[in-house]
């Protein structure tokens, strides 16, 4: 009798303990489900015009509190990249979600691609063009300053929409046709490093020479995930990365090694993201302190999507934190840290850029809500993981 009891208590606790981590996967699984139902409706519909297809983003002066709402191919691009890496790894309710996205953002993307050469894409509407969508007095100045398009815009789109070898290699001719050390010399980046024949942000021969640590892993990250060797032009541009952060010009200059992003924890972001794809072994060596970097910068960080990319960073690197409780839809609503900056001193050279960039008398603090919750479901896909 009491060995029957033993083994129907054995029994029981044996189906307890199997179940367990079931239980919890389910429950991930619904949390990521639930997110992509409060992501999904704000794809915008037919009846927004031009709009159609894409996920709301605006843009605030730095020095003003108003929020324009802007027509870019960033933030759509973005979110469908950072949900679609995971495809493979979802369950059919997610896929379902996911593709009818994807389907409805593939028609509005295309308005900002490049038709001369079909590769390139802007980060404006192209035809026509634009500067400052639903800038007032600004888009008066629409076709002599339009934007040329650019490598970051490039690259995050291939990446939304899928890349393979042929199509990544077509696209990394364009870049390097505008790299540092052909046409106009790099004169808007640090003295000591500006012959490096790295990639330049914009493609267009009246444009100066732009370099941007954040850009440019996002150029890589193409490269790599798309399974392209690495050419002069990419060693080049991953060694640039290397030497930047062993002199932590991230961490002590931010603004002013990625003035496009910005800040040190989105810095750290994207620098993560190339590690954790990467096989570059002077990149790879460098886990161990950016791994300490990020859970420093994390104790002393206030803001959710701040915290968020953190996170993020330190899973991608390889170390443990604990899931943020307080980092949830709610609190990814507010306008309190911009992922991206658009500052009219990228444009500029040196002494003029870092004066002008540190006055952000032209900077421009970029927002989604839809984009903040992308990068909340990649944070729990990699939990899951």
């Amino acid at each position: 009798m009491k060995n029957g009891v033993l083994f129907i208590l054995m029994f029981v606790l044996s189906i307890h303990l199997t179940a367990a981590p079931f239980v919890e996967d389910s429950t991930e699984f619904h949390q990521r489900v639930d997110l992509l139902k409060t992501l999904a409706p704000l794809q915008l519909t037919h009846d927004h015009g031009a709009l159609k297809g894409s996920f709301p983003s605006f843009r605030k002066y730095f020095y003003s509190r108003q929020l324009k709402q802007e027509d870019n191919v960033f933030f759509t691009s973005l979110i469908l990249f950072n949900i679609g890496q995971f495809r493979e790894l979802m369950q059919p309710d997610e896929i379902i979600i996911f593709d009818q996205i994807k389907s409805n953002a593939i028609p509005y993307i295309n308005r900002f691609k490049n038709e001369k050469n079909l590769l390139t894409y802007n980060f404006w509407p192209r035809n026509p063009p634009q500067i400052f969508p639903n800038g007032g007095w600004l888009n008066q100045f629409n076709q002599q300053f339009a934007l040329a398009d650019d490598i970051d815009d490039g690259a995050i789109t291939l990446l939304a929409l899928g890349t393979n070898d042929s199509l990544a290699i077509a696209m990394r001719s364009k870049f390097e046709a505008y790299r540092v050390g052909k046409g106009k010399p790099n004169r808007s980046f640090y003295p000591r490093f500006k012959s490096r024949p790295v990639y330049s942000t914009w493609l267009g021969h009246k444009m100066p020479k732009d370099v941007d640590l954040s850009v440019l892993t996002n150029v890589l990250l193409m490269h790599t995930i798309a399974g392209i060797p690495l050419n002069s032009t990419d060693s080049a541009s991953l060694d640039l990365i290397v030497d930047l952060i062993k002199e932590k010009k991230h961490l002590k200059d931010p603004k002013f090694v990625s003035q496009h992003y910005a800040h040190r924890a989105t810095i750290l972001y994207h620098i993560s993201r190339l590690i954790y794809f990467s096989n570059y072994p002077p990149l790879l060596a460098l886990k161990s302190d950016l791994l300490h970097q990020s859970l420093d910068l994390l104790k002393s960080s206030k803001y959710p999507l701040e915290q968020l990319l953190l996170h993020t960073s330190i899973l991608r690197l390889g170390g443990k934190v604990d899931a943020p409780t307080n980092i949830d839809m709610m609190a990814l609503s507010k306008n309190d840290y911009p992922y991206f900056v658009a500052n009219i001193a990228s444009v500029l050279n040196n002494p003029m850029k870092r004066i002008v960039n540190a006055s952000n008398l032209v900077r421009f603090d970029y927002y989604s809500y839809a984009f903040n919750l992308s990068l909340l479901y990649e944070n729990r896909m990699l939990r899951s993981k």
